[in-house]
């Protein structure tokens, strides 16, 4: 079984390969994902539609970003990208016991 860390790995690879199936079969059906940009959004058909509605990688640079290896932070792994006009973003994973993502908060760092 994968570690969470390893879990957040594959999401953030899939993100990063376009790859929009993939990434939505690691979410819960209850998945709640949050950033300052676009609020917050409950549940894994919303996240769904919002995701294939816009761009993957959000453009404005975003696709610039280096992320650092996931690592632990309590209940949570983290990510933490440099290189957003922004300046550097950090992003939460949360899971649930069958290890789903159920919990995605994006922000600056």
């Amino acid at each position: 079984m994968a570690s969470r860390v390893d879990l957040a790995k594959q999401y953030m690879d899939y993100q990063q390969e376009r790859k929009l199936d993939e990434m939505l079969a690691m979410l819960a059906d209850d998945v709640v994902m949050s950033n300052p940009m676009m609020g917050t959004i409950t549940g894994k058909g919303a996240l769904e539609q919002q995701m294939r509605n816009r761009p993957m990688g959000g453009g404005g640079g975003m696709g610039n970003i280096t992320w650092s290896d996931p690592e632990e932070e309590g209940d949570s792994v983290k990510i933490v990208g440099t290189g957003s006009p922004f300046g550097p973003i950090k992003i939460v994973l949360a899971f649930n016991a069958d290890d789903m993502i159920n919990r995605i908060e994006a922000g600056l760092a």
